[in-house]
């Protein structure tokens, strides 16, 4: 039943991202990517080769809809194949007995060091694809800024709306 709990949060995530927020762009540099969400709360005990197919899947989704060439799946399976490393990095425990990605179970400066790494890799990783030269880093490194102040909003704001609800 967890299962198909997952199922339903990734096509949510995906129907958000290509009908709400690839509408939402300002003033060139910021594009809100929160499908990448799904990617960032997935349960700790889920197995590396799940993560990084349901990576794969999320971003070729967006890139179906998007146009765009495969540099969504691309970024993800970066930031999947990536994820624990994050995780390492912030946890206080050493995550045996965390099964959820939750500000309750690592508290917010350590939720906010691990999304705020995962969204500026990520996004970075997508813009870089999109410009493919290095020649435009700087105009990355901006859009990259931007778009992960407004992703991580959205990721905090969700992640104190959960907070709140399950107290």
């Amino acid at each position: 039943m967890a299962g198909l709990k997952y199922i339903v949060y990734f096509i949510i995530v995906v129907l958000l991202q290509v009908l709400v927020f690839n509408h939402i762009f300002f003033r060139g540099y910021m594009n809100p990517y929160i499908y990448i969400i799904f990617l960032l709360y997935l349960p700790i005990a889920t197995s590396r080769g799940l993560l990084l197919i349901t990576a794969f899947l999320l971003g070729l989704s967006v890139d179906i809809f998007e146009n765009s060439g495969g540099i969504h799946a691309s970024a993800s399976l970066v930031l999947a194949y990536l994820r624990p490393a994050f995780l390492r990095l912030v946890s206080r425990r050493q995550g045996a007995d965390l099964e959820d990605l939750k500000i309750t179970n690592f508290g917010l400066p350590s939720m906010l060091v691990y999304s705020i790494f995962a969204v500026f890799l990520h996004h970075f990783i997508l813009f870089m694809l999109e410009a493919f030269r290095w020649s435009d880093v700087g105009t990355v490194l901006v859009r990259t800024l931007y778009s992960s102040i407004f992703t991580l909003t959205f990721v905090l704001i969700v992640q104190l709306w959960n907070y709140r609800r399950r107290s």
